[in-house]
């Protein structure tokens, strides 16, 4: 099926049907099927008057890749099928593990820009009290 065209009005109904694999199919098959369709959709090489048809598959193919070759958006995934909401599925969708990450990225980039404001008075400091030590000791020299 990786190979097949799609009714013009319906789509495949679940990623699987998209890639043309089983439910079942490994990492190395999904990775398969998502090269071999990936490059006959690929909008660069899409045939002319076809690229706004090949790019609407092409961005669908690399959906069904992200999320079938991601053990945890997969597994998601697969809930969502069982629960018949796999129509609605979206990679990109924001779940719960998401939002955890995006906080911990957040409190990573405050900390560093903490960091590097701290770095940078620190330098300020080092740099001045050069400056003043420098000069202490040239006093010190000229009065002697």
């Amino acid at each position: 099926m990786p190979g097949g065209s799609w009714p013009p009005m319906m789509g495949p109904s679940s990623f699987y049907d998209f890639l043309g694999i089983r439910e079942t199919g490994t990492l190395i098959e999904i990775k398969q099927a998502y090269k071999q369709l990936a490059r006959k959709y690929h909008p660069d090489v899409s045939p002319p008057g076809r690229s706004e048809e090949h790019t609407r598959r092409f961005i669908r193919i690399q959906e069904a890749y992200e999320t079938l070759s991601d053990p945890e958006k997969r597994a998601l995934y697969d809930l969502d099928m069982a629960k018949g909401l796999h129509l609605a599925f979206s990679a990109t969708r924001h779940s719960k593990f998401d939002e955890q990450i995006e906080e911990k990225c957040e409190w990573k980039r405050r900390w560093q820009s903490q960091l590097s404001g701290l770095e940078r008075r620190s330098m300020y400091k080092e740099s001045t009290n050069n400056v003043m030590g420098g000069q202490l000791q040239r006093q010190r020299i000229e009065s002697s």
